[in-house]
């Protein structure tokens, strides 16, 4: 299998490790792991790290949204304090022109506005942002009001994804963004949510939306706001028969055609649990990640994940749910979700992602058809913050359990990090990351997706931990530590790892040490 690796002669001083599982080994056994610091997957100057998708609420962000005003202040806050524990290293915020700043069309020009309450919305998120050194996807979901605000009768407004007129308007956005309001967090623009879907606005039509993303990076360029790269294709797996490309072709295609043009790469996938479990996830984007390496390196993001929505018992979960729409994940009210959006972190980043995105941070930010219908809510979120305004449900405004494993795989796999290899075999359904920074500070977890207790070996001077001392988190059924906020604590603390460290793994368990705050360090 291609591997995406940069070998070096001398030790790094900033390494992070990632081991994929081994179908042939025993939950029973398992050889002591170890460190191969000469063996790079993603290097430092490449790797992100975590986050999510965070929309600005476009349903209640202003008086005259669907359900009105409803972001208030203290909404607003609470969504913060949890974003402060999490720390996200990167956030893609997929948004509509018409939702924000386009108020319409004047005989055939479009009518822009920047100072609407609808914007101060988006401020209010890029400030948290720009304060927070998080990195920023911006996007559109496609054409204005070709596929969403149908109602509106204006599916004509744009002649399509090549209208001047849109390349226009969404580089009079970036510059306002980038040159009045001086947020130096966007960093990338992704034209088109999943281009080679049906559901899209492009519908599969490669060569409109390659022509489009040209325009874009024209546009861009004449405005001297070489800040923002340009990131694609943003496609899923799907087959679209429409296409002259199934699913996969688009990233491959986006490397050889357009290398010149994106600045980094991204895809989407909602892959089922068998693909996650079995590895096969890892072994498919290693293989993708490797070649865009070979044809043209740049930074390789995965701007959504979560998990295939339509199979049971989710389809009679949501059905059930009389505030969720189709397009929801029941399974984030479970515990063993944030065991296997742990285990598709691990195994992303094992692949080379330097950049690992779930969907989506929050059910208030979208419904179905995004029309404000209250009893077609997304419900993908790490909670409601609106859920008592929605559903009438206080409770549904808590922390959701995979908030638990995804916040701390985000907080502590900092960015000054490089992934390596790593030697000795892994029991079946097994995943282990180990991090280094620069100033020595190291992170580790493991996830155990099998049903079994498991204890694994782990040759701990191959770390050179020189000393330090670790805090110990566990994400089990029975066992996960939280505050008064609902944020995770240490299991144990102050911990010195000792030769011969066996590491014990409950049944459907994560586990992560981190020397990070073991001594009064963020």
């Amino acid at each position: 299998m291609l591997k995406r690796i940069i070998y070096i002669s001398l030790i790094s001083s900033n390494v992070l490790l990632f081991i994929g599982c081994d179908k042939k080994s025993s939950n029973s056994s398992s050889e002591v792991i170890g460190l191969l610091p000469n063996k790079i997957i993603s290097p430092s100057s490449d790797f992100i790290g975590g986050g999510v998708e965070w929309s600005a609420y476009p349903h209640a962000d202003a008086e005259e949204a669907e359900w009105g005003l409803l972001m208030t202040e203290d909404k607003w806050n609470t969504v913060f304090e949890r974003l402060d524990f999490m720390q996200p290293k990167i956030v893609r915020v997929l948004d509509q022109a018409n939702w924000r700043y386009l108020k319409g069309m004047d005989n055939g020009n479009p009518v822009l506005d920047f100072e609407n309450q609808e914007m101060q919305a988006l401020y209010k998120l890029l400030d948290y942002c720009e304060k927070n050194d998080i990195q920023v996807i911006l996007g559109e979901w496609g054409q204005p009001y070709k596929v969403h605000d149908t109602n509106l009768n204006m599916q004509n407004a744009f002649s399509g994804a090549t209208d001047p007129k849109w390349i226009s308007i969404i580089a009079d956005h970036l510059e306002h963004l980038i040159k009045e309001k001086g947020y130096q967090c966007i960093k990338y623009y992704n034209l088109v949510n999943e281009p080679n879907g049906y559901w899209s606005s492009i519908d599969g039509n490669w060569k409109e939306w390659k022509e489009a993303v040209k325009m874009l990076d024209s546009a861009i360029a004449s405005r001297d706001l070489n800040q923002v790269k340009l990131m694609g294709p943003d496609s899923t797996p799907y087959n679209n028969d429409k296409s002259i490309y199934k699913g996969v072709e688009w990233a491959e295609q986006a490397v050889m055609q357009l290398n010149d043009v994106l600045g980094a790469y991204d895809v989407h996938d909602y892959p089922t649990q068998e693909k996650v479990r079995s590895g096969e996830f890892q072994e498919m984007y290693s293989e993708m990640i490797a070649f865009a390496d070979s044809v043209a390196h740049k930074p390789f993001v995965l701007g959504e994940v979560g998990f295939e929505k339509y199979v049971e018992p989710n389809i009679s979960r949501y059905k059930a749910d009389p505030y969720a729409s189709p397009d929801s994940q029941m399974r984030i009210y479970d515990y063993d979700y944030g065991v296997d959006m742990a285990d598709v972190m691990a195994q992303a980043l094992n692949a080379g992602f330097d950049g690992v995105i779930a969907w989506g941070l929050d059910d208030a930010m979208h419904t179905n058809g995004d029309t404000g219908d209250k009893t077609q809510l997304k419900r993908w979120g790490m909670w409601n913050i609106l859920g008592e305004e929605l559903t009438g449900d206080k409770s549904d405004e808590d922390i959701r359990p995979w908030f638990y494993t995804w916040a701390l795989m985000t907080r502590y796999f900092k960015g000054d990090m490089d992934i390596i290899g790593s030697n000795g075999k892994l029991p079946e359904l097994v995943r282990f990351v180990a991090g280094k920074s620069s100033k020595g500070d190291i992170t580790f977890s493991v996830i155990n997706n099998s049903e079994k207790d498991i204890e694994l070996p782990v040759d701990v001077n191959s770390f050179n931990a020189d000393g330090k001392r670790f805090n110990k988190y566990l994400y089990s059924e029975s066992k996960r530590p939280v505050d008064s906020s609902g944020f995770p604590i240490p299991e144990k603390d102050n911990i010195m790892l000792k030769e011969n460290f066996k590491l014990k793994l409950p049944s459907k368990s994560v586990v992560l040490y981190t020397t990070y705050n073991s001594e009064g360090k963020s």
